[in-house]
């Protein structure tokens, strides 16, 4: 199992000792953040995801144009953009950065965080609409066209015609294992890297990689 060194970039100059500097989207700022860790050897940079802050779908966009090799893990939460609108923004930004994206997809364990978006579904109800929102980005990523219906989600699965450069399922960093109990975790795991053998089967020029690095703890 190899060791992969993580980032994590903001917005703009901040941090638990440094008060915010600068513009609430410093361009400036997130190029030359970006640019030094991939100098610095980092694998991979973490685009997090609040209700207050500038979208991470944009911060991601400007730092990947704005380096070479570098990977990015984008922070998602699932219920404020649908499944299908989804698969298309995440295959459309990994096809800009040239396969350099993984998705990290979080259910949300902060109320008050989550009402400010308007999302007023509890700790296990956010889970369980994460479970929906994967199964139905995985059928349009594998252009299983039709219609859903679940719990929290509902409407027609449309086809990704740019399907992504680079499929990775892994098991690390991924929040939606957070207080669901080790028998589920291990199971999420197992299907996780299921679907990276699967992906990498059907894509041989990118194949899946899959890490059996450790479950977020609670």
């Amino acid at each position: 199992m190899s060791i992969q060194f993580l980032g994590m970039i903001g917005h703009r100059l901040s941090s638990e000792t440094i008060a915010p500097v600068g513009p609430i989207f410093d361009r400036d700022y997130i190029v030359r953040f970006a640019q030094t860790h991939e100098a610095a050897g980092f694998d991979r940079l973490l685009v997090g995801h609040w209700s207050d802050q500038p979208d991470g779908f944009l911060v991601t966009a400007l730092a990947g144009l704005s380096t070479q090799k570098i990977q990015y893990l984008l922070a998602h939460r699932p219920g404020f953009v649908s499944p299908t609108l989804a698969a298309r923004k995440f295959a459309t930004l990994e096809h800009l950065l040239g396969g350099r994206l993984a998705v990290h997809i979080i259910s949300g364990g902060n109320d008050a965080e989550q009402r400010r978006d308007g999302d007023y579904l509890d700790h296990d109800q956010r889970y369980a609409r994460t479970d929906a929102f994967l199964d139905i980005v995985r059928r349009v990523d594998q252009r299983a066209a039709g219609g859903y219906s679940q719990r929290f989600l509902s409407g027609r699965a449309g086809l990704v015609r740019h399907s992504p450069a680079a499929k990775t399922a892994s098991s690390d960093l991924f929040w939606r294992l957070v207080g669901s109990g080790h028998r589920r975790r291990r199971q999420t795991c197992r299907r996780l890297r299921a679907v990276g053998r699967v992906a990498g089967a059907n894509r041989r020029d990118h194949p899946a990689r899959t890490r059996r690095s450790g479950e977020t703890p609670a």
